[in-house]
């Protein structure tokens, strides 16, 4: 693994490096329908990409909800990638983007066995579990 360069995500290049990553970890290790995972709001998403040389290891999307409100969804992390600190980089990285845009809440959908390292990344449990896609999550916000 070299120097990771955690950014924004520009041009189709990365967008595509972005969504071949989400395909690996949603579609063909976790089993959600591709039709789910690529769900028509990508167009309207802002997405990070992790990027180990011209490889994207890692992604996540950014939805604005409403003034001040935003959501990180499709957090994904290659395998190989995986226990290093990355997602909490991911995170942090997108907390402070979003600080800068003037957003005051992040809300997250987690995926249940995950939420412990959402909670450990300052975001809190609001309400009870649910299912999305066959899975189980549960909805945390984090104010800025």
């Amino acid at each position: 693994m070299g120097k990771l360069v955690y950014k924004m995500a520009a041009g189709d290049g990365e967008l595509e490096g972005a969504f071949a990553v989400r395909r690996r970890v949603f579609v063909e290790e976790q089993g959600i329908s591709e039709g789910l995972e690529l769900d028509g709001y990508d167009r309207e998403a802002q997405h990070l990409v992790v990027r180990d040389g011209e490889m994207v290891i890692g992604t996540a999307r950014v939805l604005f909800l409403a003034a001040g409100q935003a959501k990180i969804e499709r957090m994904a992390v290659l395998k190989p990638f995986r226990h290093r600190g990355v997602g909490r980089r991911i995170v942090s990285f997108l907390i402070e983007e979003l600080r800068n845009r003037q957003v005051e809440q992040v809300v997250v959908h987690a995926q249940y066995p995950v939420a412990a390292f959402y909670r450990s990344c300052g975001f809190a449990e609001l309400g009870s579990p649910f299912w999305e896609a066959g899975i189980k999550h549960i909805k945390m916000l984090r104010r800025l």
